[in-house]
């Protein structure tokens, strides 16, 4: 069953104001607080971190969520979970966070859904992370991506001997967001579906570079 508004944790950032906030979407049959270490591991105090439950049951485990049906049925619940991600987004921005200091981090569903919303989201973003994860709907990108995310700074990475989510479809990502003016990079590690320390230290990079005085 999906809901009005995703449930969510948070983790404030050591500094008030934060610099920025990390909306940090999971995987497909675990929860918000499941990455809650990933960022830790970052070890960047003066963002705020926040991690919302996708809205979806996932029947092989009692308390995971998911954001869409598996594949060939991943319109099934997908454009309901980018609206709800949109409404986030809207809900942080009246906390007072800028759009222009969000960024989008997601892993496997999560990095499907981090692309989604971040390319078609009507207000400019810092960036899109996407670790493990393809681009949905290549097709429609050139009608449904946003004016204001036009030049959207994206980082991509994903495991060669990735045997969940391969990592041709990290590949076409690239492929298809640079064709249409992303400033994208990919990265690719010997790795499964998961994610490595190297990995992580990229991120890191990424967030300094894309979130002003970070």
């Amino acid at each position: 069953m999906s809901q009005d508004q995703l449930e969510r944790v948070d983790l404030p950032s050591m500094v008030q104001p934060a610099l920025g906030c990390v909306v940090t979407l999971h995987g497909r049959g675990v929860t918000g607080e499941d990455l809650v270490p990933l960022a830790q591991e970052l070890r960047l105090p003066s963002l705020r971190f926040v991690f919302p439950n996708a809205p979806f049951g996932f029947m092989e485990f009692s308390n995971g969520r998911a954001w869409y049906e598996s594949p060939p049925r991943a319109h099934e619940g997908l454009i309901e979970s980018r609206q709800l991600l949109f409404r986030l987004l809207e809900e942080l921005e009246r906390e007072g966070v800028n759009p222009g200091r969000i960024v989008l981090m997601g892993f496997s569903q999560g990095a499907v859904m981090s692309l989604d919303a971040g390319i078609r989201y009507p207000k400019r973003l810092a960036g899109v992370i996407a670790l493990s994860g393809y681009l949905y709907s290549a097709d429609s990108l050139g009608t449904e991506k946003s004016a204001a995310s036009h030049g959207l700074p994206i980082l991509i990475a994903h495991g060669i001997y990735d045997d969940v989510l391969p990592l041709a479809g990290a590949r076409q990502a690239g492929k298809v967001l640079q064709a249409h003016g992303f400033q994208t990079r990919l990265l690719e590690y010997p790795m499964g579906h998961q994610v490595v320390p190297d990995e992580l230290e990229e991120v890191r990079s990424f967030l300094k570079a894309v979130v002003p005085g970070l």
